[in-house]
């Protein structure tokens, strides 16, 4: 084999690796098996520093990964988070007998047994005894006609149908906002940005929250690993009109709001 293409597989497992640190491919779905096999086949063929250095850069990309797996596995732990590939790894290991054993020690059957008797006839002919009767049911409600009328604009906004100013105006001035909360590196914790007094403004900031992102006001980070979500300002609206616009879920756990206001 050739040193550059030696060299060349080598920077794809250290870009591989690199993918997993920056957040693009999950720590478990690389395998480590496989890279440690690249990593040992071209070793005895490195003729010079510049490739013995590229190999001990590969080396230390993959301890990142499983460092990274470390604490993936660390954090779901604490968090009694069983994730399904695990559960079916350890059934698969386990013995008949003992998956026996557990589906017996946690199987909870319902049995229902009804049969007609004196208590229930008696209860029955009571039920039907005191219902009022139909012609009283079924009576026509009393209606009373009331002249409509046509509500301007303005009692629409009066009575808070319709908010005081416009919806770009709204949004350019939550923008500000947002600009003024962030840290100096422009990023503020979600739930820090969108929670308030009560449960209904934090939902209506989080809804205003996905148009700053979807009209390119601000962005949004969601880590998976930490479950940790970062708005980030934009000093200045980055949107492309041509591009369609892109949309997050509105996430307004009620818990989590209530866990967020005891903080």
């Amino acid at each position: 084999m050739t040193q550059q293409k030696i060299e060349s597989e080598l920077k794809s497992v250290i870009n591989l690796c690199k993918a997993v640190t920056s957040g693009s491919i999950e720590p478990f779905d690389i395998d480590v098996d496989y890279i440690l096999s690249v990593i040992r086949k071209h070793y005895p063929e490195l003729k010079n520093v510049q490739e013995l250095c590229t190999d001990a850069s590969a080396l230390k990309e993959l301890s990142n990964v499983l460092e990274r797996q470390k604490d993936w596995i660390q954090y779901k732990t604490t968090t009694l988070y069983k994730d399904p590939f695990l559960l079916n790894q350890q059934i698969l290991k386990m013995e008949i007998s003992n998956i026996a054993k557990v589906f017996l020690k946690s199987w909870r059957p319902l049995v229902e047994m009804e049969q007609i008797s004196a208590k229930t006839l008696a209860g029955s002919l009571g039920y039907w005894a005191d219902l009022i009767p139909l012609n009283d049911r079924w009576k026509e409600p009393d209606l009373m006609l009331i002249d409509a009328e046509i509500a301007t604009i303005e009692d629409a906004k009066m009575l808070g149908f319709l908010p005081e100013e416009g919806f770009v105006q709204s949004l350019e001035a939550f923008w500000v906002e947002l600009g003024q909360k962030a840290n100096e590196t422009g990023i503020i914790d979600y739930w820090d940005w969108i929670g308030a007094d009560t449960y209904e403004e934090t939902v209506k900031r989080s809804y205003l929250t996905v148009f700053l992102v979807s009209y390119g006001y601000a962005n949004i980070k969601i880590d998976q690993l930490t479950d940790s979500i970062e708005i980030s300002y934009n000093k200045e609206q980055n949107s492309n009109p041509k591009q369609s616009k892109i949309s997050i879920p509105t996430m307004v756990d009620y818990e989590e709001w209530k866990k967020w206001r005891k903080e």
